[in-house]
């Protein structure tokens, strides 16, 4: 997965007409909400097959970038330069 397929599914998931950015969180994304932030792990969860299901700082993560930096860790998003 890159960078742009991952804002592409957060937006899907969360089912918004905003742009969906690095900078886009629970504090800025109104559709970020308890029930929108399942809707992104549960996507998430299929395009991986799995993998990020057994990512526990996930739960934590409220923010693109919060996103981006475990997803990069665990090696599911490629490095972005």
């Amino acid at each position: 997965m890159n960078k742009k397929e991952l804002l592409s599914l957060i937006k899907n998931a969360l089912k918004t007409s905003s742009a969906i950015t690095d900078e886009s969180s629970e504090k800025n994304t109104k559709e970020w909400d308890s029930l929108g932030f399942l809707s992104i792990l549960t996507a998430l969860d299929k395009k991986t097959k799995g993998k990020t299901s057994k990512i526990n700082s996930l739960a934590s993560a409220n923010s693109v970038k919060k996103i981006i930096n475990i997803l990069i860790k665990e090696k599911i998003l490629k490095k972005i330069n």
